[in-house]
């Protein structure tokens, strides 16, 4: 699932590429995947885009194009936007057929723009949305602290973390109401980050740990927007640099391996239902 900085990356790429084009149609392949009027947002032209935990808000003046990846979502864009002919920029849930032609099986809808580039918001499971929003109704409930924020503080966290103290606290750091954006990915390099046992209960935890945690969930994803998020190699950047976080993740995804700290085996367990990877040396 897209995580905080792979949405973050893909808000940098749009923000540099879309402003000031018009929307001059919206294609709807999927109608699950696109709730509202696309008549309201096409012939307007795209003015601001933010982000919102793992939420995308595309601006339009009166309504917002809001979009979900969930889990397997992607947003593709191509055209005369891109900077050399036949690539694209891609973020989102990896695939094999990222690359391959577009429109595929997978793509719910596509978006033209005034300088013949497109958008594609593709995504197998169908889990993803966009939906149109009245500016003045644009508001996200239930979520946490923004952890980019200047706000964002270890007691910010230590007060929302210990709402679940009997939770462990990789499990915690996922919810969104704890802390916008932490998916899977990251709250297992945050606990690494912060050499903390992913299955310690959030109860358990000292003032020590809580500062190391907020660092700790810091570091992941400044990490993660450095190196342009875990979208699959194909992905480029503005500059055209690939963007592979995994690739220096520490933990995530590589079961089996030696620790690239210490050199232990990093151990795979579930917890929550979610793949949890941690270094037993490492992690106390």
């Amino acid at each position: 699932m897209p995580e905080l900085p792979e949405v973050e990356t893909i808000k940098l790429v749009l923000q540099r590429r879309i402003i000031g084009l018009t929307i001059k149609k919206i294609q709807i392949l999927s109608p699950k995947s696109f709730i509202g009027n696309p008549n309201s947002a096409e012939g307007q032209k795209v003015l601001k885009i933010e982000r919102f935990a793992k939420l995308l808000a595309v601006n339009l003046g009166e309504v917002n194009l809001l979009f979900h990846l969930k889990m397997t979502g992607q947003l593709i864009l191509q055209g005369e936007s891109v900077k050399r002919e036949g690539e694209r920029y891609i973020g989102g849930h990896p695939t094999e057929d990222m690359m391959g032609k577009m429109p595929n099986s997978h793509t719910r809808v596509i978006f033209s723009f005034s300088d013949g580039s497109k958008l594609y918001f593709n995504d197998q499971r169908r889990f993803g949305w966009v939906k149109i929003i009245d500016n003045g109704k644009l508001t996200i409930d239930n979520l946490g602290p923004e952890p980019l924020e200047k706000e964002f503080n270890w007691q910010i966290l230590k007060k929302n973390l210990l709402k679940h103290k009997s939770q462990p606290v990789k499990v915690v750091l996922m919810d969104q109401s704890v802390v916008s954006g932490v998916g899977n990915i990251y709250s297992n390099e945050a606990c690494f980050n912060a050499k903390i046992d992913p299955r310690t209960k959030v109860s358990n935890l000292s003032n020590l740990q809580f500062k190391r945690l907020h660092l700790g969930v810091l570091k992941s994803l400044r990490d993660g927007i450095a190196h342009g998020g875990s979208t699959r190699a194909h992905f480029r950047d503005p500059e055209g640099h690939k963007g592979y976080f995994l690739d220096y993740a520490y933990v995530y995804g590589l079961d089996k391996h030696p620790c690239k700290v210490c050199k232990t085996i990093i151990k795979k367990i579930q917890l929550g239902g979610r793949g949890t990877y941690y270094c037993s040396n490492c992690q106390k």
